[in-house]
Parts: structure tokens; sequence; C-alpha cells
């Protein structure tokens, strides 16, 4: 491979992950609970599952995510439970995977090197088919769930949900406001109406 094929496979590889879309979120709830009766929580008891990825079962993840998720509960009115009584509990879950897309072909050709699907008007390669080079793109993919359960029944009542490719080269300040705008769409939709 030339340098210049090779920096043209560099190149889409980086607008690749530049244009990866935001984190999709969604959410779902039991129609039948009583939203209007919560007023306080609490965070589950016991140590957060781990994925068996270093960078997710950080010490700095957790804070972050609780941070976010308490700030929007605040937000709407709730607060931390001062007897240890709560009216609902409050956990979260992450996934994360290693993902590929099948490939990613680009074609070249002499004349117009890094052009797709073109061939050149240059007569030393005038007929010749352009050459192809596939490379697998690699990224992961994490899922971030967040709980909300009636302390009462012990059932789950809404959970928030976040997916999206994860983004290794972001500062500690960009995972804190992604991390804080996730949450903060997610949990738009709670109480839900």
């Amino acid at each position: 491979m030339t340098r210049i094929q090779s920096l043209c496979v560099f190149l889409l590889a980086a607008s690749a992950v530049a244009c990866a879309p935001a984190a999709k979120v969604g959410f779902d709830y039991d129609p039948s609970a009583n939203f209007k009766a919560y007023h306080t929580y609490e965070w589950m008891a016991g140590e957060q599952e781990k994925t068996g990825d270093r960078s997710a079962d950080s010490t700095t993840v957790d804070i972050r995510i609780r941070t976010a998720v308490g700030a929007q509960l605040h937000l709407k009115g709730y607060s931390a439970a001062p007897n240890g009584q709560p009216d609902f509990y409050v956990a979260y879950h992450i996934g994360i995977h290693n993902m590929a897309l099948d490939s990613s072909t680009l074609y070249f050709s002499e004349g117009m090197a890094g052009h797709p699907l073109t061939h050149s008007a240059d007569s030393r390669t005038a007929g010749k088919p352009p050459a192809a080079v596939s490379d697998p793109q690699l990224y992961k993919s994490g899922a971030l769930l967040v709980d909300i359960i009636d302390a009462g029944s012990k059932t789950l009542v809404w959970r928030g949900t976040a997916s999206g490719e994860i983004n290794p080269g972001l500062t500690s300040e960009e995972r804190d406001e992604r991390i804080r705008s996730i949450i903060r769409e997610m949990f738009s939709h709670f109480p839900p109406k």
C-alpha cells in the first residue's frame, strides 16, 4: 500500500469516527406505577457489577454516572432518603462490546488516488481496474441502563437506555459533559407523562 493509499484509509477511518452518531436514548416504564407517590430515592445497595472492561469499571465512571443521575433527580424535586426508607431505588448497568464494521473498501487508480470507483484517463492506466484496499473498522459500542425500582414492591417501574459508539479520545471534561448530556436527555422522560 502506498503512502497516499495509507493516508486515505486513515482519513476515511478518522472521518467515520468523527461522524459517529450521538447516543441513542430511550425509555420504558410500567404504566400501572404511581410515579406521583415518589419523593425520595436511594442507590441500590451492593457493589456495582463489572463489565470486564477496565475503562468502564472505574470509580471515575461510577462517580460521573451517580453525580449526573443525582443532579437530574434533584432538579426534578427528588431527594435522597434521610432515614434509609426511600420511595424508590436507583441502579445502573453498563455494557461494552467490541464491534467491527464488515469492511470499507477504497478504490484507487494511479491518476486519481483515493477517488472511489474512478479510472484514470492517463494512458498508462487506461483500461486497468482500480486497486481495492479493504480494512475493517474497529470500535467499541456501549450501553447504559438506568433503572428506577419501586422500594415497596421491588419491581422495575422505569428504565432509561442509551447506546452509542465510545470515543476513547475524549478529555476528562468532555467525558463529564457527555455523561451529563446523556443522563439529562434520558431523565427528560422521568417521570413519564
